[in-house]
């Protein structure tokens, strides 16, 4: 079975039940993989009862990989997630590269369903065929760094081959509602709380090693795409970026657009942006290169700070997302204290962006006399106390004092201290948005309104698309030219991006970075040549726009409407100077046409008849019971 293991492992952590399901090619053909599978496999098990609680038992998980995770290609090591978000109570998804998603496969499975929830701290160990549920007693209340380090020695003797570990940290046991899951201590399925999920399940890890690999269908035909992406690879300026400075390469480049959230999204201009761009990343905490399985792009660094308050050891360096939440968001140019706050987030395990974007909102807060030093345990929560930053980032982490007002996220910390709180926010869906801003390219503003998962760049191409960076040439709508700083036509753009990205990142699974030189003819190649399907460009479009929906769907399930589509105060306020002054998106616009053109009625809930024109009957259903 090319590109694909084969079975499911289906889960019961309540009755330990273990049950190992063959994957139905025809299944397979139809939603492709990642969360094709995964969305479509939780609607079946929730739809009896979707108004359960996130954290309860009865939220079950899915865990996918997709026809490409395994080989060893360029920006295809990608596994995805997904559940009802303990953060925003809406859909829930985090995507992430590293290991793990390969090892799942090696082992012999495409996916892992959990469901239920065990009565003690437990771990699954999966060793090809022995899929166990173990005592995670020894693991439990360990950081994301030594539950790793202690799993994989631990399990040696009797793994079949070298292992792979996924585990959260205290952050997910205590239930921090943007908990995350952590692949090899740097790789972080981080957004919407998944963590915290598991925490509720007492799932402390997954271990799997496999003696296994991936199948592929036509390897001389992926051998001679591999030879022509080479060239690709090689002539792409995106790509040497990435390479050289991973994705903080765009400071440098976001700051000159305006794209950069600067102090809590009051401003795109900072004179000490250079103090935590890549020069100084190289100069101060630089510590080496790191990738995912199989890829040659390496836009994973390593960083250290030998010395001082902030000192870590060698680990994992902060991604751009975690310098702008941690640095600019929060006025701090001190790029030790945001390597310090990263690892912070890593062994705890921690989303970064509303890690971050909520300490910016909390300073705010404090600048404004909601709350005072009596609230924050006696920290001074000003802009650019990078030693108060750190210490709240750790409160949060420990759950302890003010972080546990911080560690519901933003929006529920704003209802907590009241006044004038929200004026403050950035959320969209209760998720706290990433660090591009829609007021210099106005599509982004409509993709964070319309997400599943609420403000999210990664939900769609959108950004890649709209940013610049991928071209489309197949598709028109992604090959097309935008005006800047306008809400014209983006509607249409965010549909394209919405559907051919639903295939390409979601259940593909190819990665949003290292991927952006492929063009859909190459997409699609790459994924026939493994498989022996035989898609064509609209043929997966088509895939993917259905998919869009079922993601939807579930968010309406979940209770979002119309009134959750839009955008908060803070985003919607123009800048008086910089390369984006005076500009704010056409919200009314763009979601007027934005609903038309996605067959939505007024509450911004699929029409019946637009889901049942796509096969979504039982979604159908359950939205017009």
């Amino acid at each position: 079975m090319g590109g694909y293991a084969g079975k499911m492992l289906y889960i019961d952590l309540t009755s330990g039940s273990i049950e190992k399901k063959p994957l139905d090619l025809s299944f397979a053909r139809t939603y492709i993989g990642g969360m094709g599978f995964g969305t479509q496999i939780y609607l079946d098990l929730i739809k009896g009862n979707p108004g359960f609680d996130p954290l309860s038992p009865a939220n079950p998980f899915v865990l996918m990989t997709g026809p490409l995770t395994g080989i060893k290609m360029d920006a295809v090591a990608r596994w995805t997630m997904g559940a009802k978000s303990p953060l925003t109570g809406f859909w829930g998804e985090a995507n992430t590269g590293g290991f793990f998603g390969a090892y799942l496969k090696f082992a012999g499975y495409d996916g892992i369903i959990l469901t239920g929830a065990a009565k003690s701290p437990v771990y699954i160990f999966i060793n090809d065929d022995q899929v166990e549920i173990r005592n995670a007693g020894k693991y439990w209340g360990k950081d994301t760094y030594d539950t790793n380090d202690q799993m994989l020695e631990d399990h040696k003797p009797e793994a079949k081959g070298p292992g792979q570990v996924i585990c959260i940290g205290p952050a997910g046991e205590k239930g921090i509602r943007f908990a995350s899951i952590i692949n090899n201590k740097g790789h972080a399925a981080g957004r919407t709380g998944m963590g915290a999920v598991w925490g509720s399940k007492n799932l402390k890890a997954i271990y799997a090693a496999g003696s296994g690999q991936v199948e592929i269908a036509h390897p001389d035909k992926l051998k001679e795409l591999k030879e022509e992406l080479k060239t690709v690879y090689e002539e792409s300026i995106f790509i040497d970026a990435l390479r050289s400075s991973g994705t903080p390469a765009h400071i440098d480049v976001g700051i000159l657009g305006g794209d950069i959230p600067i102090k809590n999204w009051q401003m795109n201009q900072w004179e000490l942006i250079d103090a935590i761009g890549p020069g100084a990343i190289e100069e101060k905490i630089f510590a080496g290169h790191k990738t995912c399985y199989g890829c040659g792009v390496a836009c994973k660094k390593e960083a250290q700070v030998k010395e001082g308050p902030f000192k870590i050891e060698k680990g994992p360096s902060p991604e751009y997302e975690t310098i702008a939440t941690f640095g600019t968001m929060c006025l701090n140019s001190d790029i030790e204290s945001i390597a310090k706050a990263n690892d912070l987030c890593n062994r705890y395990g921690m989303d970064t962006i509303t890690c971050g974007a909520t300490i910016a909102f909390a300073i705010e807060c404090f600048e404004n006399g909601l709350i005072t030093e009596k609230d924050t345990d006696g920290l001074k929560l000003t802009w650019g106390n990078s030693e108060a930053i750190v210490a709240v980032c750790e409160k949060i982490g420990k759950k302890e004092g003010f972080g546990q007002v911080l560690a519901e996220g933003s929006a529920a910390a704003a209802k907590k201290i009241g006044k004038n709180a929200s004026d403050f926010l950035t959320t969209v869906k209760g998720l706290e948005a990433p660090m591009h801003d829609p007021r210099g390219a106005h599509g982004y503003g409509l993709a964070y309104g319309v997400s599943p998962r609420g403000a999210c760049h990664e939900a769609s191409l959108n950004f890649n698309v709209e940013g610049g960076a991928q071209i489309i040439p197949e598709i028109e709508a992604l090959a097309a030219q935008y005006e800047e700083l306008s809400s014209e036509k983006r509607a249409e753009l965010n549909v394209a991006c919405q559907d051919y990205g639903m295939f390409f990142s979601s259940c593909a699974l190819f990665c949003n970075l290292g991927a952006v030189p492929l063009n859909a003819t190459q997409a699609v190649a790459m994924v026939n040549h493994v498989t022996g399907f035989d898609y064509s460009i609209d043929e997966v479009v088509a895939i993917g726009r259905k998919v869009w929906y079922m993601k939807r769907g579930l968010t309406n399930l979940f209770g979002a409407r119309a009134q959750d589509d839009r955008l908060p105060k803070r985003l919607m306020t123009a800048i008086e100077d910089g390369p984006t002054a005076g500009s704010v998106p056409d919200m009314d616009k763009m979601l007027k046409e934005f609903y038309e053109l996605r067959g939505f009625n007024a509450d911004g809930v699929p029409k019946k008849e637009t889901l049942e024109q796509l096969g979504l009957n039982d979604l159908a259903g359950l939205l017009y019971a």
